[in-house]
């Protein structure tokens, strides 16, 4: 059998088990989740690729890239506190929820709210992290200013100010993505192709906002920090929202934008390639 055959038999072992859902126990309240049922949330639906201590080091995990979280870790990608903080339970629920595109990270809409909050408190066990300390604050995301061409020129300038070292000209393909990098667990990492109108996480302009302003923790991705306005992320995330099929992302931004310079001195792409 393939590898591809065998990872996607034991994905859709567990999802096949669908949303049945666990015996009722007291002590959720409707609102925290209770570990205890957690543990059988996650050892039904996530052992294959997190492992049964929860290391990241599940029957998938050798087939995956980038690998399953180690959750003993504490460390997590994909939040809206600022970069080293703890993310809060919505962060979490939103993974399970949505998954991660373009990983192994499936969706797991069919589970209940129950079922979430009941997961995510088990995986708060696993972590000395979570005795210590709690989520951190979200960050202030202020009112999204309408996207102009104005913004998107504006963009792209910081952008490559910005960018550029990692992402290149929106592709990934910037000097250090060329001379490689890694994460904090070692393992290869390349810059997002910004051009794909998705990633892993980010959907619109205000999730790419957040993403620059917060960083992506574990990774090489940095918060902004003082280093831009609120106004220069706001126009950032306008100039990549207009790389590519962004949700809320309109044509005649993205052939606005696909007429600019490209970031790190590269030609723009002729009129009639571009994507309408």
């Amino acid at each position: 059998m393939s590898t591809a055959a065998v990872v996607s038999a034991l994905m859709v072992g567990a999802l096949a088990l669908g949303p049945a859902r666990l015996p009722a126990q007291a002590g959720a309240g409707g609102v925290a989740g209770d570990a205890g049922r957690g543990r059988q949330v996650y050892e039904r639906y996530c052992v294959q690729c997190h492992g049964e201590r929860t290391d990241g080091a599940g029957e998938v995990a050798r087939w995956s890239q980038p690998r399953p979280r180690d959750f003993r870790q504490g460390t997590y990608k994909f939040s809206s506190t600022p970069y080293g903080y703890l993310p809060t339970t919505a962060d979490l629920e939103r993974v399970i929820e949505n998954g991660l595109y373009g990983t192994r990270m499936p969706p797991f809409a069919a589970l209940s709210t129950r079922e979430r909050r009941d997961v995510i408190a088990y995986l708060q066990t696993r972590s000395p992290r979570w005795r210590t300390e709690g989520p951190g604050t979200p960050i202030t995301i202020p009112a999204e200013p309408a996207p102009t061409r104005e913004a998107v020129t504006r963009g792209r300038e910081l952008f490559e100010a910005n960018c550029t070292k990692c992402h290149g000209d929106g592709t990934g393909n910037g000097p250090s993505a060329v001379k490689g990098m890694v994460d904090d667990w070692g393992m290869a990492i390349t810059p997002a192709n910004l051009t794909l109108g998705r990633g892993k996480w980010a959907r619109t302009a205000r999730d790419i906002y957040v993403r620059a302003m917060a960083g992506i923790n574990g990774t090489p991705m940095p918060e902004s920090g003082d280093a831009l306005t609120p106004e220069q992320v706001w126009q950032i995330a306008h100039y990549v929202q207009a790389l590519g099929g962004w949700a809320g992302s309109t044509p005649e931004l993205r052939r606005f934008a696909a007429q600019l310079p490209l970031p790190g001195g590269g030609e723009p792409a002729p009129a009639d390639t571009v994507k309408r």
